[in-house]
């Protein structure tokens, strides 16, 4: 989990802001791709390359995205609200949404109910359903970028031993003969 990786292209400026901006323009694309899914016209040529183009921003996006949360930029640093730690109590909901990203059976059975959701497309109003499971993913990029942002404040980060109580560990006991460790 310490390894990264680095976009040979990240020195861009419009690749950063592109980073920089991916929570809001991926929330653009889940809009954009549920108005395709409403389409009840049958699918064309554009309309299959619209959906193409859209999947690869979305991959691009998603990685620029994980690019940029590996480093506090300027605009980031200034976006920082003052009373950042009484907007993070208000956040509390969005806090434990975005940790539940760490817990792999929550996080495999949403992927599987948003994937499966997809066959509601084939049945007659099973479009609108499909259409309310599609943006859960709206709330879920809005947390992840607001746990971001207020990540110091976050009292479940700080329950989990990364807050303000420092860790110290247990002194190592004598071993052997009462002989003291040097």
């Amino acid at each position: 989990m310490a390894q990264s990786y680095e976009l040979p292209y990240a020195s861009n400026g419009l690749i950063e802001r592109w980073g920089h901006w991916a929570p809001q323009l991926l929330n653009v694309a889940i809009v954009v791709s549920i108005g395709l899914g409403l389409r009840q016209s049958p699918p064309s040529a554009l309309i299959m390359l619209v959906t193409i183009g859209l999947l690869a921003f979305v991959l691009v996006t998603w990685l620029l995205m994980r690019q940029h949360d590996r480093k506090l930029c300027e605009s980031c640093a200034a976006g920082i609200p003052l009373n950042a730690s009484e907007q993070a109590q208000r956040y509390g909901r969005r806090f434990r949404i975005a940790h539940l990203g760490t817990n792999i059976p929550v996080v495999a059975t949403y992927l599987i109910v948003l994937i499966g959701s997809n066959w509601l497309l084939t049945v007659p109003n099973g479009r609108f359903v499909w259409a309310a499971i599609q943006s859960s993913m709206i709330y879920l990029i809005t947390s992840h970028a607001t746990h971001r942002r207020l990540q110091p404040w976050c009292p479940v980060c700080a329950r989990g031993g990364g807050g303000e109580e420092p860790f110290v560990p247990e002194p190592d006991s004598p071993r052997g003969n009462g002989r003291q460790l040097v």
